[in-house]
C-alpha cells in the first residue's frame, strides 16, 4: 500500500508539473531489485512488474515515457512464464487454488490495462501514460485482494 502512495503522488507530481520543459536526456532505467532471485513465476513477473512502473513514474517526471514500453515487454515475456507455472502446477495459488479461472480473468483485465500503458509510451503521450498508470495501478488491488498470500509488511 505504501507503494501504491508513493506512486499516486509521484503522479500527482506529475500533473503539478506538466508546464516542465522536457529534458535533453531519457531518464536510465531503474536498477534490478536488491531481494535476490525470486523464488516462483509470479514474484519473478511482479518484480518485473514493479520495475516497469518505476520507469512509468520516471518518465512522466521526466516528461519522456518511451522507456516504459520495453519495461512491459519484459512483463509480457514473464506473464508467460507465469501461465505456464499455474498450468502445469509448477505454482499454485496460495490463498484460493481451486480459483485459476478468476486469477485468469483478473490478469487478463489487468494486462488490458499495461497494453493501454504501451501505447501511450510509444507516441510518448505523457499525460495519457499517466492515466493508463492509474488505471493499470487500480487493478492491481482486485487481485491483491483475492490472491496475495501474505499482508504488506508495515
Amino acid at each position: 500500500m505504501r507503494r501504491l502512495a508513493l506512486v499516486l503522488a509521484a503522479v500527482s507530481l506529475f500533473a503539478a508539473c506538466r508546464g516542465a520543459p522536457a529534458p535533453e536526456a531519457t531518464p536510465p532505467p531503474p536498477a534490478p531489485s536488491p531481494q535476490g532471485p525470486p523464488p516462483n513465476a509470479v514474484q519473478s513477473e511482479m518484480r518485473l512488474l514493479q520495475t516497469a512502473v518505476i520507469t512509468a513514474v520516471t518518465g512522466i517526471g521526466a516528461m519522456d515515457v518511451r522507456p516504459v514500453a520495453p519495461a512491459l515487454h519484459r512483463v509480457h515475456q514473464a506473464k508467460e512464464a507465469t501461465e505456464h507455472a499455474l498450468e502445469s502446477g509448477a505454482y499454485v495459488l496460495p490463498n484460493r487454488p481451486g480459483a485459476l479461472a478468476r486469477f485468469k480473468e483478473l490478469d487478463e483485465s489487468f494486462h488490458g490495462h499495461l497494453e493501454a500503458l504501451v501505447e501511450a509510451s510509444v507516441k510518448n503521450d505523457v499525460p495519457a501514460t499517466a492515466e493508463a498508470l492509474g488505471r493499470a495501478l487500480k487493478a492491481c488491488t482486485g487481485c491483491h485482494t483475492e490472491f496475495r498470500a501474505t499482508a504488506p509488511q508495515r
